[in-house]
């Protein structure tokens, strides 16, 4: 289960775990951008799934309390049934013209994306970002 949201409307510090139902019930309702945001991302999370995806972290307005997010920052980790050869997500833009997804290298550094990176607002203030469980 997802923590509340801390005072300026971030999650704790740290990555949460969650499925895509409890994404959807927190997340993606209340605006028109969120309703078309969570349809993209549920689009995504399938694909993830048949791509051979290892792991999927969210960031970004969409995983706060702010009521009409820009986007949804995703980083993705490839697995190793990944299929090297074919067009990478971020090629799909006009599929999901509201996700902006970057592709980790490894491990490390989905974890510095998450951390380092997405670990903080835009005032410095240190924020959770969101791994959807596949």
């Amino acid at each position: 289960m997802l923590p509340p949201f801390d005072v300026y409307g971030n999650l704790p510090a740290g990555i949460h775990a969650c499925a895509i139902d409890e994404r959807a019930e927190r997340f993606g309702h209340g605006s028109p951008e969120r309703i078309v945001e969570i349809a993209e991302l549920i689009e995504f999370i399938n694909w993830a799934k048949l791509a051979g995806v290892e792991r999927v972290i969210i960031n970004g307005s969409f995983v706060t309390a702010r009521p009409d997010p820009n986007d949804v920052d995703v980083i993705m980790l490839p697995g190793n049934d990944y299929p090297r050869g074919s067009s990478p997500a971020t090629d799909e833009e006009y599929i999901w013209p509201f996700l902006q997804i970057i592709v980790a290298a490894d491990e490390a550094d989905l974890l510095a994306w998450s951390h380092e990176d997405f670990g903080t607002d835009r005032r410095g203030r240190n924020k959770g970002v969101v791994e959807m469980l596949l």
